[in-house]
């Protein structure tokens, strides 16, 4: 499946990505094009899993990493750590992530033509990264084992770029690569002061002699050069193999991180094509209302297959429920822990979220059109596999009667399909044909002492944004003439609007 930015940022995995804190190139590559877990990779999903479950219980016994202002979730179930070790954990842990953004990228290095030897900056990173996946490796060894994490051994490839075995990263061509080296450099180190105590006269046969030994110099290292480039290409996929594991753990790390930081849950797979939140959060909506001294409402959500409706007041959540869910699907599937008390998630080939505006790169259509062109993609896309389809306000932006008659024809047409569907809806009449209803609770709190109140937390303050299982055809709330009047509409267009009501 292809996570496009469009679907990351409306769905909010931009935002948890960007809180991401690989430290590695390799793991920030990792994090840029996380991998997606489909039906059928169960076992590796949950092997991916395990793996942030360590991670996370590395965090948690090292101690020191930053929570959040307002913890999200709960994790439980941690791998147990071996107390008697823990101090000598934390010391590897420690050791891994201070060599961690020590590393450079050089996969561009073993991109080369065979006959196009490494330069001396190229060499010293070469070196560098071998020097430091030996300290890393070594530190690692002592942290209880990542499953599916190797470090091939590259002890031959770093003899060969530290053949004193001083563990320095600088490098350099030393004697040791070339029997001439050491009586050139030596004739030349002698001719250089002799040079400077030469009279003027006999300089010039002396810096002749010395540019001879310079150019030859020159050969001999470009030779050492040229054999050291084709001893490491032997080593390339070793090397690269290395990148991997390095990213890889440094991503599993992040994610153990981020899960502490949030106190996110492990997600249960599951295996009826049942979906079940409890607790449910949005993490960027979250902080978007601490940052307003508000606090978000969980939400406690069970899906079947077929389609779900949602119905509810304006700025009653409604579309914060679809984006929470799909965030959820998105995090598990690409084997992350996520935000709630606890997940029970199926698998899918493709999770969609269909949000009720043109949008950027909306070619001219409307936001009905874009809608409908959006729609048959998937749905063409999709055939033979099981998606999950989250849709907000599906066709109000044709006229009412065709908009809910096409709302209740899609409702019908995703029960035949091997799908999970959540719809939100303003429309009368299409609960009736979905497989469960849902319903905001709504405006049901009242407040009086709101006099210069921001609009939006004069409403925030009445609405309950629970989502209550609700009966197949109850009517859709009628709240629109409250929310003209909390936020202050003119009051004599107030009075038309509710005259003709």
């Amino acid at each position: 499946m292809e996570l496009t930015l469009e679907l990351r940022e409306n769905a909010g995995l931009q935002w948890v990505l960007e809180r991401l804190s690989p430290m590695s190139p390799f793991g920030k590559a990792a994090a840029r094009e996380p991998r997606w877990y489909a039906p059928g990779q169960e076992a590796a999903l949950e092997e991916e899993l395990d793996n942030v479950a360590l991670g996370l219980a590395l965090w948690d016994a090292a101690g020191g990493t930053p929570q959040a202002e307002e913890p999200l979730c709960c994790c439980d179930a941690l791998p147990r750590l071996d107390p008697a070790a823990l101090e000598d954990t934390t010391a590897a842990l420690r050791g891994v992530t201070r060599c961690l953004p020590l590393f450079h990228d050089i996969r561009g290095s073993f991109d080369r033509d065979p006959g196009s030897p490494f330069d001396l900056v190229e060499l010293f990173e070469v070196k560098h990264f071998l020097v430091t996946l030996e300290q890393l490796t070594q530190a690692y060894a002592a942290l209880p084992p990542f499953r599916g994490i190797d470090f091939p051994p590259m002890g031959e490839a770093l003899e060969l770029v530290d053949p004193e075995g001083r563990r320095l990263p600088a490098f350099a061509v030393v004697n040791a690569y070339h029997p001439e080296l050491a009586p050139l450099r030596a004739e030349k180190t002698a001719l250089e002061k002799e040079i400077r105590a030469a009279s003027e006269e006999e300089k010039s046969a002396l810096l002749e002699r010395r540019r001879q030994l310079a150019v030859r110099e020159d050969q001999l290292e470009l030779e050492v050069r040229a054999e050291l480039t084709r001893k490491l290409m032997v080593y390339r996929e070793a090397f690269l193999a290395n990148m991997d594991a390095l990213g890889h753990l440094d991503l599993l790390l992040a994610k153990g991180r981020l899960a502490k930081r949030y106190q996110c849950v492990r997600p249960v797979l599951s295996a009826d094509n049942h979906l079940v939140l409890r607790g449910l959060r949005h993490p960027q909506v979250a902080e978007e209302l601490a940052g307003r001294d508000e606090a978000f409402t969980t939400l406690d959500l069970e899906l079947s297959a077929g389609c779900t409706v949602v119905t509810g007041a304006n700025m009653g959540g409604k579309t914060v429920s679809l984006r929470s869910t799909v965030l959820s699907l998105l995090l598990c599937q690409c084997g992350f822990f996520v935000f709630a008390q606890s997940a029970r998630l199926p698998l899918f080939h493709q999770v969609a979220l269909i949000l009720a505006d043109s949008g950027p790169g909306s070619g001219g259509l409307s936001s009905f059109g874009r809608e409908v062109h959006l729609l048959d993609r998937l749905l063409d896309q999709t055939r033979g596999q099981r998606f999950f389809l989250a849709l907000d306000e599906f066709a109000r932006g044709t006229n009412p009667q065709e908009g809910a008659a096409l709302a209740r024809a899609l409702v019908r047409y995703l029960g035949r399909l091997d799908c999970m569907a959540l719809m939100t809806t303003h429309y009368d009449g299409v609960s009736d044909v979905a497989g469960a209803h849902y319903q905001v609770a709504g405006l049901v709190r009242e407040i009086t002492d709101d006099e210069g109140e921001d609009p939006r937390r004069r409403i925030a303050r009445r609405m309950d944004y629970r989502l209550l299982s609700a009966p197949p055809g109850a009517p859709c709330p009628r709240d629109a003439l409250r929310v003209c009047r909390l936020l202050k509409l003119d009051p004599e267009l107030t009075e038309l609007f509710a005259a003709d009501l």
